[in-house]
């Protein structure tokens, strides 16, 4: 019924606007009128996912004849800004979050009106919604998909034993089934990779680039909470006890996929080959840390509608239809990508997936990876804390100055200094 309402609103809206003769780019919250019509040109990633998105689309709106092109969502941002003033670009296209900041600072984006922006604030995880809003609290897309980390457990290697909830269970678990002579531990992960192990800096109350996630200049690296962080990922080199480059992904998380490990932390990309193989397993958020929920990065993939749009009301149409139910319902089944939905309870077949709701059990502890330019030197950086203290090479401290300083180092290469 509400849906009903907000649909009927917006129909509304949109023959008021007709009735005035705006000629101008109309509110987008007119999109759901019965008067969209025109062509469109949208970009996405997957021949299959696309035909059926516009076919449903078409189901809705059949005076908008739609065209598709397969680009990237990484190539989409640099293609937009040479084919939109061109002409020959995209009504509607695709890109990663962290894209979001430069495609706004090149003007790609044009910013959704206040309508669906407080529909999106009400049904999608506000992690995601961040990515997406500049700093004035405008929305330059819409988040289609999310993917995060969570922690993969054997359901046959555990026997009896119920999943671990926090790391100390996992440290009580592994002090009985660790070997190792026989290279056996119970938990294997990628232990110096920047992206998985975000969550151990977390958990004591570091983020990234500040409370904003936007200050390029507070790191957070030499912090407090990061030394405490780093202190707890280094007490679990007691129960994996190899150097980081023996800790790769065949030795890890494909280790799990093969049934010889009974814990992992990965994401929903390792889900699929597990099942192949027959794994017994589940999944569900991170363990606490000294009683702690710790937040992991998230990304996302988001939709925007391009400011070179000549009918940027079926644009937004179309950009609406994708985040609906029915729009990423046909997502999910076509390409097994999680919506960003606080509730899945109404997308069929994701609502039913154990594997993905346990990943979403982390969804709403998860931070979304910064969108400043900066991220791109952090990096490396963020891997020195746990690469030179897992393999005993540097102090906790040292490890931190040393973060610091490749940072420091690669802003200064690229032009910038704190």
């Amino acid at each position: 019924m509400k849906k009903l309402k907000t649909i009927v609103m917006v129909s509304l809206c949109g023959m008021m606007i007709l009735a005035l003769g705006t000629c101008a780019k109309k509110d987008a919250s007119s999109a759901a009128g019965d008067g969209v019509s025109g062509t469109l040109m949208v970009w996405m990633d997957s021949n299959d996912w696309a035909n059926a998105v516009i076919e449903g689309f078409n189901k809705q709106y059949p005076n908008v004849t739609v065209s598709f092109e397969n680009v990237g969502n990484v190539d989409s941002r640099p293609k937009v800004s040479l084919d939109g003033p061109a002409g020959i670009g995209p009504d509607v296209f695709l890109m990663p979050h962290d894209h979001i900041g430069n495609a706004i600072i090149d003007g790609i984006c044009e910013p959704f009106p206040a309508e669906l922006q407080q529909k999106y604030n009400e049904i999608l995880l506000d992690a995601s919604i961040k990515t997406c809003t500049d700093v004035d609290g405008k929305l330059y897309a819409v988040p289609i998909s999310t993917e995060n980390i969570a922690f993969f457990y054997n359901r046959d290697l555990l026997g009896d034993t119920p999943p671990p909830k926090s790391f100390e269970e996992i440290k009580q678990f592994a002090e009985k089934w660790n070997n190792p002579s026989a290279n056996k531990y119970a938990l294997r992960w990628q232990v110096d990779d920047s992206y998985h192990n975000y969550f151990f800096l977390t958990a004591y109350g570091m983020k990234l680039f500040g409370e904003n996630m936007d200050d390029y200049k507070n790191p957070g690296w030499d912090s407090e909470a990061a030394r405490k962080g780093v202190e707890f990922h280094h007490s679990l080199r007691k129960y994996y006890n190899v150097n980081v480059a023996d800790a790769i992904w065949d030795s890890t998380v494909a280790a799990f996929q093969r049934g010889e490990v009974p814990f992992t932390i990965t994401g929903p990309w390792a889900i699929e080959d597990a099942k192949k193989n027959g794994i017994n397993f589940g999944v569900s958020k991170l363990p606490a840390i000294e009683g702690k929920q710790p937040r992991c990065f998230s990304g996302n993939i988001i939709a925007a509608v391009s400011s070179y749009s000549q009918n940027p009301e079926a644009a937004f149409a179309f950009a609406d239809y994708l985040t609906s139910v029915e729009g990423v319902t046909i997502q999910f089944k076509a390409t097994g990508k999680l919506a960003a939905y606080k509730d899945i309870s109404d997308i069929e077949g994701l609502r039913d997936d154990p594997y993905l709701r346990g990943i979403m059990e982390q969804a709403p502890f998860a931070d979304p990876m910064p969108i400043i330019p900066e991220m791109a030197q952090a990096w490396d950086a963020q891997k020195a804390l746990f690469t030179f203290t897992w393999d005993n090479q540097l102090s906790v401290p040292d490890a931190q100055k040393k973060a610091m300083e490749t940072y420091d180092t690669a802003l200064m290469m690229a032009g910038k200094s704190r």
